[in-house]
């Protein structure tokens, strides 16, 4: 039996720069990113799972390119404009009439996107699915890298995993497209984002997020426990590094006092259009934040052993930063992370994963590093629901990174 090890990388549209971010730290000696490719990170995992922006940081990856370079996919205008083309008010009147009105219609050109990623990424990427293991060679153990991309098949209502293991014992469906469909079809948010399914010979498809695969973890560990016995793996030897691609967890408004109203969620006024932002938006917040701590059950991780001692071993690594205050005290019960302005902080809590004006991205990058040096806080696996300190996971990004190291 060996070790089997599982890179999870999350949905998020430009907020994905994030993952690069820590994948540099994680794996570049010389912390810039030109010194290692994405085959040299991929080679040290067994499978690698995908959703959205997420598999375009797989795709990345899988070109071979340089991190740095696969972190200009989203830092770079001109590359990040090719994803994001947006859609002609022709295409549907009636969606441009309600996006202006009421926040809720199309903006991005699927179409546009699909030639996008294939001049981003180049002609490998019209390489099927299945020839991904082949394509990398041998991994850190000497055996093969699995990939899966997660999708949401638009006429079956039903989640699709596209996956390299054609014999994967966790599939029914034996479907394989090239690698740029795949990325195609996982990262193609509906309703408020792109206007038409992705298509490709074997369907139609939205983002994987629209099955609960934003945070494609859990789906990753099912893989890889429904394979083990082919694998020369155990429950036991199984674990997963998770990278997300933040998330806003605000405390709730108390109306307490000294209470800063930037730093809590009021509760929101519910009528249709309002409904129908809070559902689209959904899609990116639970059930994929339930994700972690779901694998992290499943592979026996333990439970805090006292309300004041989080659980902060187990086998599911989760790195990904929080817009989110800082407790406080008894006199001020909530505080802005050091070197973050209240307007930032403001910025930040509603900036939407498709941000594509530079200012917007350049807050993003720099949320990231500050992340990185711990001036933000890491989503645990799970948090108490009212102090929001964790009960099972991280609290800062370089604990996540020394617990994965020890792995």
């Amino acid at each position: 039996m060996a070790q089997f090890r599982i890179l999870s990388l999350d949905g998020g549209g430009s907020w994905a720069l994030i993952q690069i971010k820590a994948l540099i730290n994680l794996f570049s000696p010389n912390g810039t990113g030109t010194d290692v490719n994405g085959h040299q990170v991929l080679r040290k995992f067994d499978l690698v799972i995908g959703n959205s922006g997420g598999t375009i940081t797989l795709g990345g990856l899988l070109m071979d390119k340089p991190l740095a370079e696969i972190l200009g996919y989203f830092e770079n205008a001109d590359l990040r404009g090719q994803i994001f083309a947006t859609a002609s008010v022709f295409r549907d009147p009636a969606s441009f009439v309600t996006e202006k009105s009421l926040g809720v219609g199309y903006k991005y050109n699927t179409q546009a996107k699909l030639a996008g990623l294939k001049s981003i990424m180049g002609p490998l990427s019209e390489s099927p699915v299945s020839a991904v293991p082949a394509m990398l060679g041998p991994n850190y153990r000497g055996s093969k890298t699995n990939v899966v991309f997660c999708a949401f098949d638009y006429d079956r209502n039903r989640e699709t995993f596209f996956r390299s293991d054609l014999a994967s014992l966790s599939g029914a469906s034996r479907l394989d497209v090239s690698i740029v469909l795949a990325i195609h079809t996982s990262s193609n948010a509906p309703v408020n984002y792109f206007d038409a399914p992705a298509e490709t010979p074997v369907g139609r498809y939205w983002d994987g997020a629209i099955g609960g695969y934003n945070n494609p973890v859990f789906a990753g560990v099912v893989e890889a426990l429904a394979n083990a016995t082919v694998n020369g793996t155990s429950r036991a030897e199984i674990c997963a590094l998770s990278l997300g691609t933040g998330s806003v967890v605000l405390p709730l408004q108390r109306h307490i006092p000294h209470e800063n109203p930037i730093l809590v969620s009021p509760a929101a006024n519910w009528n249709l259009p309002n409904d129908i932002k809070k559902l689209a938006a959904s899609i990116i917040d639970d059930p994929p934040d339930a994700a972690s701590f779901h694998a992290h059950i499943v592979l026996g991780g333990p439970l805090p052993p006292s309300p004041v001692a989080p659980a902060t071993s187990g086998r599911i690594m989760r790195m990904s930063p929080l817009v989110q205050p800082f407790l406080g005290d008894a006199e001020v019960p909530w505080m802005l992370p050091p070197r973050i302005s209240a307007a930032d902080f403001q910025a930040l809590v509603n900036l939407d994963s498709d941000a594509t004006a530079q200012a917007d991205v350049d807050r993003i990058s720099a949320f990231a590093d500050q992340w990185i040096a711990g001036e933000i806080l890491n989503q645990p696996i799970q948090a108490d629901p009212l102090t929001l300190v964790p009960r099972v996971g991280h609290r800062f990004y370089a604990e996540a990174k020394q617990a994965w190291s020890a792995l």
